[in-house]
């Protein structure tokens, strides 16, 4: 498989975009709204990777203009930090504070079985799906919440 990126048209302007591999689960193009070909079971969460190209070091997540910086919001970046921070104690979160049901907590273990940080995430995004308020109040209902299963560490990061 060739390695390379090349360049492809964009479904929406017709115009050259960088295309590259994922390993070989398929291929991946596009600037905002990235199309993956032969994908199998990839999840893509919206961080913004700049290709690679060769001979170049491989880049970070981008912040995006316009975006808040961290503390501000709860981007994807963010909950897989609180995720890798609360690890077990998730659920623990998830019942006591953010109001999930113990039906919802055994369908995200059986999701994603002996993988604590990962079942974390799947709560705290659909968690944060599921909010119509400000991005500033997300922050401080957490923070709330993780102060009280013992978590201040955690909330401390979030604010800043």
């Amino acid at each position: 498989m060739d390695k390379q990126p090349k360049a492809a048209p964009s479904a929406a302007t017709g115009s050259q975009q960088p295309t590259g591999y994922i390993g070989n689960i398929g291929t991946i193009s596009g600037n905002n709204g990235p199309a993956i070909v032969g994908g199998c079971g990839v999840s893509i969460h919206n961080y913004n990777y700049p290709i690679q190209r060769p001979g170049a070091p491989a880049p970070g997540p981008q912040q995006t203009p316009g975006q808040e910086p961290k503390g501000a919001c709860l981007d994807d970046k963010t909950l897989y930090e609180v995720a890798e921070k609360l690890s077990a104690k998730w659920t623990s979160l998830a019942l006591k504070e953010l109001r999930f049901s113990a039906t919802q907590v055994e369908t995200i273990e059986n999701k994603y079985p002996n993988n604590y940080i990962r079942q974390a995430l799947d709560m705290l995004v659909s968690w944060k799906q599921a909010q119509s308020s400000s991005d500033k109040q997300q922050v401080t209902t957490l923070c709330t919440a993780l102060k009280n299963i013992g978590r201040e560490d955690i909330a401390k990061c979030l604010q800043g």
